[in-house]
């Protein structure tokens, strides 16, 4: 899963109403998240992005950063209301990969009975 897809995939805006506080408070207060707040944006650190999306290589993690915020800005600045933050959550569980189509399956059984 390439990174764009995976920082798509955990997206979690928060609506305009929400204060920092209950942001952060929730019943799974362990779960890694990143809020970017809109009016003032802060680089999260490169230990926060690699905790949330779960990469130990230091140019991965960078590159991540970088691309998680543009997101974060294209989101803030996106559509007639303008939100407050953004927050970045920790997918719940690791993607499994995806079967195959049966038109693949098909195609490799073709090739082993030759």
């Amino acid at each position: 899963m390439n990174i764009v897809t995976r920082i798509a995939a955990t997206v979690c805006l928060v609506g305009l109403t929400l204060a920092s506080a209950s942001v952060h408070a929730g019943p799974d207060s362990s779960r890694v998240r990143i809020v970017v707040d809109c009016d003032q944006p802060k680089l999260p650190t490169q230990r926060e992005v690699g905790e949330l999306l779960d990469q130990h290589n230091f140019a991965q993690v960078y590159a991540s950063r970088a691309a998680l915020m543009a997101e974060a800005h294209r989101l803030c600045r996106r559509g007639p209301t303008r939100l407050r933050q953004v927050a970045f959550e920790a997918p719940s569980a690791p993607s499994a990969p995806s079967a195959p189509q049966p038109q693949e399956r098909r195609v490799a059984a073709d090739r082993r009975d030759r």
